[in-house]
């Protein structure tokens, strides 16, 4: 608006005097200084009176209607004074519109009128325009001197709501000239009319008067009007007004109707078969061509126009826009750019999808091309509720479309889907994503897949639809509503956390949809790969990749995303959903169920389900969610239930009752299933570290639902027993122990039970429940410990060095035997009578616990009358068998452990029984005296071993090692009984002798003999010889030794050091009893016609090329590398040679002075610094020295020796150090007259070094310590500087 003028001058300077000053309005204009007058009387004058000039009075109606706008209160007030005066004003300009003919002043007339009528606000005022309005039409002869009163008309209802009911009630002349002026042929009368019917239909209330007089009248008059429309403003109003009417459904009912209602039954708006309705023709071809037009104002209008007509009943009107072929016509101007369009397409289209011709034509398959372009492009723009409902559009014709039509025809189009769909998802709007989400719900269908299929691309769409919402932000706790916030931000928080949920639903409906499209799929082979793919190239859009991706994501974002919104907003509808997607995902790859199961199990989902149930459901609430929350928990027990053992027989009917609705028929049965289930949910919990109620108080109900079963004489399953019993063990430490009334039920219980392995649970803390009562451990102690023996891994006992972690459940069992001695006779029961494999197992456990054990004698004596008894029984049975006609004991297999044809006495095991009486002998240190039943012991082991067969290791090697412990751990008094013992069985000589002749033969009849027994036979004569001449036992049967065989045998098995060691320990033995033995007869291959020289006969047995290979070998091992060869070997060399001394002394000087020695000390002195003060280097020295052989050991050598000795702290030298350096000493001392170069200080230092050796406190090897090394026993004494870590 231009600047106000100045008023005081404009209104009051024509006859103002004469006027009465109460007419005068003062006021101040912003841009005034001074006060300004308005005189309402000369405003009145100058506008009536017609000698004034038209521009002095549109000057006037200016000035006037900027005061009313700006001061209308005042002005009004004024006007109102006297009633008749604003009266006269209002009709002086109303007849101003009849008589002024230029239009700037017309309208401003009809602009002061229309805002003065709406200011003052009176029934009484607007009665008088109505009259007036009527009087003049009623009075013109020309409909075009009629259009400012139409336009004030249309104004005024604008501006007054009340006037339509007014102007229909009071005024029907008025009304009827309005109508008629609607079929005039003037545009702009006619526009004018169409404003002021639009402006009254704006009035709901009216809308139900008005049809009843003119409705079909009315309704041909417009679509007349908008066919023939010319002008805009005619187009826009017409189509304006059909636009109104068409939101009343009688308007529509008419319009619809207009040409016949074809094929459409009037009642419910049906299609009758073979019909084809065309109700409506005009109205829709007029739509269609409004369609058509290039101006996209009347495309928008048309649009509105269709869903108008769709709101009211889709049903009924639809097949009439299908028909009509609408549909296709909207989904091409689906390509404009014009938001208000595409929206109101996006909104008839949405009506037109509640129709089924709507897909059975067609028009879906046509248009989903465009639809998907379309939606490209309104994702490139900010426009959210566009997007919003072109999304909601897509997502209810892929819900609808018929299974049998498929949507997206090639992959091009599908690809563009699934690129909608990301960009959807990956919006910034959260009202986007969220229905996206739901589009993408109702994509993942098996027929709206393209083949091939591209999972790839749907795993990218699934992946950014949850990241979405792990992005969604979840109020920290002191982000929560507080009460002192005011109502306005609770509840836009509350909005907000709203849309975040929805999102969240939607999210999982989505992701659940793709669930099942994986299983869906693993029908369909054409759905599996991609048939395109070159044979042998593993293809990325594989359906397993899919269905790994889906388990993947559900692992690492789906599940997290629920439990993080759950702990801040629990939601039944949410949990339902996803408790339906955990049911779906053991299906999705059936191989990883029990993976699966496992892992949700671990992470308290057991726990989780019941108090999500015990929160929604309880009450019969949310019925849904209890039954898949059901469903979930009872596929996912069975699973477990299947991997933990494999029980599930009959308990399917038991765990269903989670999901089954109970009625009153049948209480107690019902009340037992619900305990059972109970029970098997809680046993499970606790197998994966859950805990629903605390140790106490679970112990005593299950305490006391075993006994008021027992009571009522009801036995549990097996399954449901064993859940009790593992519920009943993990408590236990925590609480007392059971009364005694209560035991004895659950023994009765137990004995009820088919077997015992049925209850039983492979857990530590169940071996130690029925140990911890010796009602049950008497009862049930042998089963539980083959049970627990099925699940035992033997490497736990055969390692050692295992990490302590590894050995939980050996040690429980360690602690068990520790703390009841009687586990140890059953596991020796076990070893007894049990398969071969298990028998072993626990052989195992008895090794680990006496290794383990510090004081093994109160355990040997324990043992010991146990194993008399099984030897026993072992004899006898072997002596039955014999009379049959039997074979001797064959050695035991694991594979003949499960052979029928063994006896079932378990004679099987004697090898496991003779290995464990072996290590319990070996594990008394201590030299003893011998009780009677460790004589039997002796005589029972023996005649076993004497029917054995040579080559039976089994049993042989651990008898062997038995006797050999006797032999070295016996007191010298029954050392004496021992060794007569062992002589007086002839069938045991005649076994070693035969043994000996197999370990030098070359040729094996049937299997090669093992290098521990030939050890064991080598080491146990040399102590047989040794004790017979301590103790002058009578010997019955002698033992023939091959001398050749035996020096062929040392040269030969060079891959067999231990062999080596062993027999040379033998012939230490026999070289210090000079060869006379009465228990071995020595041989010699003889030569025909060869009298033996006289140095052969000095050494007999022995002759100078036995003697002179020997001392070769003897060197040789010295130089391998090996300590314990090299010890053996030197302490042979050793005696050899006092041996020889004896004999021949020429024969001493001539071996000990070979060029070869003095090479051999060289290379040994260079090998390695630390070999100076070897045991057997220092021996080997003195040797030298005291065999007059100085010009083999150089004095560089002895002074080298000695500057290291000075060196060293003597007190932490070992003992076998310390005695071949006083041997080295001794020998220096004894030859310093032949030794040209030591010098005084030099006999210094070897006198001083001798009396500090000899003064040192040592401590004496132990004489009866054995080990190990591998299989065979072995004494420490008979190999000096024995390496401790083979012996380990």
């Amino acid at each position: 608006m231009e600047d106000s003028p100045d008023i005081c001058n404009a209104l009051c300077e024509w006859n103002h005097s004469h006027h009465d000053g109460c007419w005068t309005m003062r006021f101040r204009d912003d841009k005034q200084e001074r006060d300004q007058l308005l005189c309402i009387a000369c405003v009145i004058e100058m506008v009536e009176e017609k000698s004034i000039s038209i521009v002095h009075k549109k000057y006037t109606l200016d000035c006037f209607q900027a005061v009313l706008v700006r001061f209308p209160h005042t002005l009004i007030e004024l006007l109102t004074m006297d009633g008749r005066v604003c009266i006269h004003f209002i009709i002086t300009l109303l007849d101003m519109l009849q008589s002024l003919e230029e239009s700037v002043t017309l309208n401003l007339v009809i602009e002061v009128l229309a805002l003065l009528i709406g200011e003052l606000k009176s029934d009484e005022f607007v009665f008088c325009v109505l009259d007036q309005c009527q009087k003049q039409l009623s009075e013109k002869s020309s409909m075009r001197r009629s259009l400012p009163i139409f336009t004030l008309l249309g104004k005024l209802l604008l501006s007054i709501p009340f006037l339509a009911k007014k102007l229909i009630h009071g005024y029907p002349m008025l009304l009827d000239h309005i109508r008629v002026a609607l079929e005039y042929p003037d545009e702009a009368v006619r526009a004018s009319v169409c404003y002021i019917f639009c402006a009254m239909y704006s009035n709901p209330p009216t809308v139900e008067k008005l049809s009843m007089q003119f409705t079909e009248r009315l309704c041909k008059l417009v679509l007349s009007t908008v066919e023939t429309a010319q002008t805009k403003e005619l187009q826009i109003n017409s189509l304006a007004l059909l636009k109104h009417l068409l939101q009343f459904r009688q308007f529509v009912t008419v319009m619809m109707s207009s040409h016949g209602t074809g094929g459409i039954n009037p009642e419910d708006g049906v299609v009758l078969q073979g019909t084809v309705p065309q109700g409506g023709g005009l109205l829709l071809l007029l739509l269609k061509k409004l369609l058509l037009n290039g101006d996209e104002g009347l495309q928008i209008i048309s649009v509105q126009c269709m869903t108008s007509i769709l709101i009211h009943s889709p049903v009924q009107y639809s097949p009439a826009l299908v028909y009509a072929d609408l549909p296709e016509f909207l989904f091409e101007r689906l390509s404009n750019a014009d938001e208000n369009l595409v929206w109101s397409i996006y909104s008839c289209l949405l009506l037109l999808t509640e129709e089924k011709l709507f897909f059975s034509k067609c028009h879906t398959i046509y248009g989903i091309e465009s639809l998907i372009r379309s939606l490209k492009e309104t994702m490139r723009v900010n426009s959210i509720e566009v997007q919003k409902q072109g999304l909601l559009l897509f997502r209810e014709i892929l819900k609808r479309q018929p299974s049998g039509l498929k949507l997206f025809m090639n992959l091009a189009i599908w690809h563009e889907a699934v690129v909608v769909l990301h960009d959807a998802v990956t919006s910034s709007s959260l009202k986007v994503v969220t229905e996206a989400a739901s589009s993408v719900a109702a994509f993942l269908w098996k027929d709206h897949l393209a083949v091939p299929v591209q999972y790839q691309e749907l795993q990218r769409v699934i992946e950014a639809m949850l990241l979405r919402c792990a992005d969604l932000p979840l109020p920290s706790q002191g982000d929560t509503i507080r009460s002192k916030e005011s109502h306005s931000v609770k509840k836009e928080q509350n909005k907000n956390f709203s849309q975040h949920g929805q999102l969240l639903l939607s999210t999982l409906e989505a992701f659940l949809n793709a669930c099942r499209l994986a299983v869906d799929c693993q029908k369909d082979p054409s759905m599996q790969e991609n048939a395109f793919t070159s044979p042998g190239i593993a293809s990325e859009n594989a359906l397993e990749n899919f269905s790994k991706f889906l388990l993947m994501v559900c692992d690492t974002l789906c599940i997290p995303i629920v439990m993080k919104h759950y702990e801040k907003y629990p939601n039944a509808t949410v949990m339902e959903v996803f408790f339906s997607i955990l049911s779906v995902q053991f299906s999705i790859l059936p191989n990883t169920a029990n993976v699966l199961s496992v892992k949700l199990a671990s992470s308290s989902f057991i726990k989780f389900t019941m108090e999500l149930k015990v929160k929604f459901c309880a009450g019969g609430r949310n019925p849904k969610l209890n039954q898949v929350s059901s469903e979930f928990l009872c596929a996912m027990c069975q699973i477990l239930f299947s991997a933990t053992e494999d029980v599930l027989n009959c308990q399917h009917d038991t765990i269903s009752v989670l999901s089954e609705n109970l009625d009153t028929n049948g209480m107690d049965k019902d009340i037992q299933n619900r305990q059972h289930c109970l029970l098997l949910l809680l046993y499970l919990d606790h197998i994966y570290d859950n805990r629903l109620f605390s140790e106490g108080l679970l112990f005593k109900a299950i305490s006391s639902f075993l006994h008021s079963s027992f009571d009522r004489g009801h036995s549990p399953p097996p399954y449901v027993l064993r859940a009790a019993i593992y519920l009943l063990s993990i408590c236990q430490e925590k609480c007392s122990k059971l009364d005694l009334i209560y035991l004895k039920s659950i023994c009765k219980l137990l004995e009820n039970t088919a077997t015992v392995s049925s209850v039983y649970t492979s857990h530590p803390l169940v071996l130690k429940f029925f140990f911890h009562y010796p009602e049950l451990t008497d009862r049930f102690g042998h089963c539980i410990l083959k049970c627990w023996f099925a699940h035992f891994d033997s490497n736990c006992c055969e390692d050692e060095n295992l990490a302590p972690n590894f050995q939980s459940d050996t040690s429980c069992l360690m602690n068990i035997i520790q703390e009841n001695p009687n586990v140890l006779l059953i596991l020796l029961d076990i070893v007894h009578t049990e398969e071969i494999e298990l028998a072993f197992k626990a052989l195992l456990a008895l090794k680990l616990f006496l290794r383990k054990s510090d004081n093994i004698s109160p355990t040997s004596e324990f043992l010991r009358p146990r194993f008399l008894q099984i030897l026993q029984r072992f004899t006898i049975e072997n002596n039955v068998q014999t009379s049959k006609g039997g074979e001797n004991l064959s050695p035991p297999s694991f594979q003949a452990a499960s052979s029928n044809h063994l006896s079932p006495s378990g004679k099987r095991n004697l090898s496991l029984i003779l290995d464990l009486l072996s290590l319990v002998q070996i594990k008394i240190e201590e030299l003893k005296e011998m009780t009677s039943t460790d004589f039997k012991l002796l005589y029972h082991v023996t005649n076993l071993a004497g029917k054995c067969k040579a080559l039976n290791t089994d049993v042989l090697q651990p008898a062997f090692n038995f006797f050999y412990c006797c032999l070295k751990q016996a007191s010298t008094y029954n050392k004496s009984r021992v060794v007569s013992v062992l002589l007086s069985n002839s069938s045991l000589m005649v076994l070693l002798e035969k043994i000996l002749e197999l370990s030098w033969s070359e040729q094996f009849t049937h299997e090669p003999l093992h290098d521990v027994l030939a050890c064991s036979v080598w080491l146990l004569l040399a102590c047989l010889v040794q004790n017979q001449a301590n103790s002058k036992s009578e010997v019955h049967r002698t033992v023939g030794v091959n001398l050749d065989k035996v020096m062929h045998c040392i040269s030969s098995r060079k891959d067999s050091s231990l062999l080596q060691v062993c027999i040379l320990q033998f012939l230490k033995t026999v070289l210090r009893h000079n060869f006379t033995s009465p228990l071995l007869i020595f041989t010699v291959t003889k030569t025909k016609n060869r009298t033996p020289p006289d140095r052969d006969a000095l050494l007999y047995p022995l002759s100078y090329q036995q003697v002179l290979l020997l001392f070769i070998h003897l060197q040789n091992f010295l130089v391998q590398g090996d300590d314990l060869l090299f010890c053996a070997a030197t302490s042979c060399l050793e005696i050899l040679m006092e041996y020889l001394q004896m004999r021949d002394e020429d024969t001493v000087s001539h071996l000990m002075s070979q060029p070869w020695s003095q090479f051999l000390l060289f290379t040994l002195v260079n090998s390695a610094q630390s070999s100076l003060l070897n045991p057997g280097f220092l021996t080997l020295l003195a040797m030298f020295l005291k065999y007059y052989s100085k010009n083999i050991v150089s004095e560089s050598d002895v002074k080298e020796v000695l500057q290291m000795a000075t060196q060293l702290k003597l007190q932490e030298l070992s003992n076998d150090a310390a005695e071949g350096l006083i041997k080295f000493l001794e020998q220096l001392h004894l030859q310093n007259d032949q030794l040209s170069n030591i010098e005084q200080k030099d006999v210094e230092v070897i006198h001083s070094l001798l009396e500090d050796l000899k003064s040192r406190t040592s401590t004496q090897p132990d004489a009866t310590k054995i080990v190990f090394v591998g299989r065979l026993a072995v004494c420490l004494p008979d190999v000096s500087s024995f390496n401790r870590e083979q012996g380990k």
